[in-house]
Formats: C-alpha cells, structure tokens, sequence
C-alpha cells in the first residue's frame, strides 16, 4: 500500500505579518526614507531557495531547528539592533582596532567617521523618491505642525534635560544633543507604513527636517548647551560640516538617482545590500565612538546606567502623549494622525552621532555623549512595533466602518 503523506501549512496572522514588516524597520535606520526592504525577504522560502521543499526529511528530532532561509531573513530584519549590540561587545572586549580607526584624522577631522556619514546620506539621497514629497503637501496642516514641533518644540526639552544632574555630565549633554536633532530617516516612515498612516506625510516631514536640521540643530544647541563645562559649540563650523557630510551627499545621490537610468536600476536591484550597507556604516561609527569610551564605560555604575536608559524611555513617552494630544485638538484625521505623531516623536540617532563626532574631538567623550541617543533609537524601534499593531488594527477598523 502507498504511503499517505500529509503537511502542515502554517499561514501567518495578519498581526503576525504586521510584526514582520516592523521587524524590519531596523534596516532602514537612517539610509534613505524610501528604502524598502520588501525584495528579497519576502520571497516564500520555496522560492529563495532555501524551503522546505528543498531539504531532505531527516526525522521529527531537527523539525525545530530554524532554515538558514530564517535565519537569514531575521538578520536582516534585525540588522541594525544586531549590529548595535556587536559593536558594543567587540568594542567592550577590544577597543584597539576601534581606537586606531577614529584616530586617523586630517586636520580636526576623523576620516573614517566623516567617510561613514557621507555614505549614509548618499544612499538617502540615492534612494528618495520626488512623487511621495509631492503627495505629501496637500496635507499642510499636518506638514507644518509636524515640521515645528520636530526642529522647534521638541529640542526644548532639551533646557530640562541639562537640568538633571546625571553622572557621568556627559550622558546629560548626550540627552540633550538627542532632543535637539530632527526625526529619523527611516525607521519613522517605516513604522508609519505598518500602522497603515499616511507614509507620503511621514517622508516628507523625514526629508524637510533632516535638510533644515542643518540649520536649526547647531543653534538650537548652543542655546541649549550654554553654560556647559563638558562640550563647546562652535555653531558655524558645525554647520558647515553637516552641510558637507549630510546635506552634499544627500543631494549628489538624489541628483544621481533623478539624471541617470543605470544609477536608478542599479538601486532599485539593490535595495537589500544598499540598505545593509548604509547601515553597517552606522554601526562603524558606533564601533569607533565606543571603543574610545570603553575604559570611562566600564567605570559607571549599575544604577547611573539605569537612570539614563529610565530618562530616555520617558523622554519619548511624553513626546507621544504630548502629540497625540496636539493632532486631537487639530482633529487630523487618522491616517495623517499617525504619521505626524509617529514623526514628531523620534528623534535621530545616527543624526545625532553625527554632530557628537564634530562637537568634541575626544573620542571617549563622544562615546559616552552617544549612549542616550543609542539607547533612545532602540527603544524607538520597539515600542514603535507595538504601537503599529495597535493602529494598523484601528485603521482597518475604520475603513471598514
């Protein structure tokens, strides 16, 4: 008699498949507000090759084990914690390669770090698209407000923040550095497409106030740093270097991307590794800052850790509640609401990695300056996850009432 086989097919949830696409919010951390992620990960395991279907049965005992299809899709979508978390260890276990790296320098200028941020932006601009900023206008209620209360309102809190004596002083200035720089590049907008809000509103409010950053982000500090015994602002100088390493690479990849057909294929076929990319060299300038900061680190104390990682939690807390009371009272509807509270809650940390690096040429003070805003970009990711599951379900709900 034939033997009879049966399979199993497991189909996602719809809350599952929410919770996948946030996982991958990681990779879009500050490479291009219109990376995407979708090709190449959301492929079925049949057809990248990796299936099921393809491997042998070898018996119940290995059914749990995970396809290095999945475990290959969970690292990508993860990339960016990862990547975190790796430079913290290496950096921790063996700051010497890391500390030789940031001290090849031209000038006041470390060449490294300034090379990592100049192609973090250039594939922002490689991959921004003009039709989503077009879209996004006809909402201008949302735009202006979102776009006040990202470079403007927000960045005051930056005066409490100084206020609070934390030890070390420089996770102090780190807290206030992270209040003052504009929204993320890409972790907002994606969190913003899994809660089904308005994603046209949420990149141009990305692209607008990361570009008028520039300007606001080196006096806002000065007003907000004054009096500081740590760090000095020098705010011209630190103009003229976000404007040569964030806005310059920025509009050269846009410019690229809008003049040539190959520059544009070429991206659109290579999201993926772009994205990957672009974030492994934020995880470079990760490394470096840490591994100079790696003797102070380990000299803090349990509970001063904790206190700041307590401070950066609530910061972003209160920035929800206070938009989501300021939409009410404008009575936005739903999906622009969503976009313009998700906006105007996050702040950058990469951004703010950035200005620390041009700020203070000691590469232990910038490791210590860049841990509330290390802290604050994951606890973003992750609460923002939950957050998107939430809406996406009001959302639906709506459409169907």
């Amino acid at each position: 008699m034939a033997e009879t086989r049966t399979s199993t097919i497991l189909i996602p949830s719809p809350q599952t498949e929410i919770g996948s696409q946030v996982l991958r919010l990681a990779l879009d951390v500050e490479q291009g507000p219109t990376s995407r992620l979708q090709d190449g990960i959301d492929k079925p395991d049949e057809e990248a090759g990796g299936g099921e279907s393809q491997v042998p049965h070898c018996g119940r005992a290995k059914s749990w084990l995970p396809s290095g299809n999945t475990i290959r899709r969970f690292v990508i979508a993860n990339f960016l914690p990862l990547g975190f978390l790796f430079a913290l260890a290496f950096a921790l276990s063996w700051p010497q390669p890391g500390r030789e790296v940031a001290s090849w320098k031209i000038g006041s200028i470390r060449v490294i770090q300034a090379l990592n941020n100049i192609l973090v932006f250039l594939i922002s601009g490689l991959t921004l698209k003009s039709n989503d900023l077009k879209e996004a206008l006809k909402n201008w209620v949302g735009v202006l407000y979102g776009i006040v209360t990202i470079l403007l309102v927000t960045p005051c809190v930056g005066f409490v923040t100084q206020q609070i004596p934390f030890r070390p002083r420089e996770f102090t200035e780190g807290l206030t550095i992270f209040c003052a720089v504009p929204t993320t590049l890409g972790v907002g907008v994606a969190l913003v497409a899994a809660s089904k809000g308005n994603q046209a509103l949420a990149l141009f409010l990305t692209v607008s106030t990361n570009v008028l950053g520039i300007l606001t982000v080196p006096y806002v500090l000065k007003l907000t740093l004054r009096g500081s015994s740590t760090i000095s602002i020098d705010a011209l100088d630190l103009f003229f270097k976000l404007t040569c390493t964030v806005l310059v690479p920025t509009l050269v990849g846009k410019f690229a991307s809008s003049t040539s057909s190959r520059v544009r294929t070429f991206v659109q076929s290579h999201k993926v590794a772009l994205s990957l990319f672009s974030t492994s060299n934020l995880v470079l300038i990760v490394w470096q800052t840490l591994s100079g900061a790696r003797d102070i680190l380990l000299k803090q104390s349990g509970g001063d850790v904790m206190l700041i990682v307590c401070a950066v939690i609530g910061l972003h807390i209160f920035y929800l509640g206070f938009n989501v009371a300021a939409v009410w009272l404008l009575r936005l509807p739903l999906v622009e609401a969503i976009a313009v509270v998700i906006m105007s809650s996050q702040k950058s940390a990469p951004v703010a990695v950035t200005v620390i690096t041009y700020i203070t040429p000691n590469i232990a003070t910038q490791g210590l300056l860049s841990i509330p805003g290390l802290i604050g970009q994951l606890f973003q990711i992750f609460l923002g996850s939950a957050i998107a599951r939430v809406m996406a379900k009001k959302v639906d709900k709506e459409q169907q009432d």
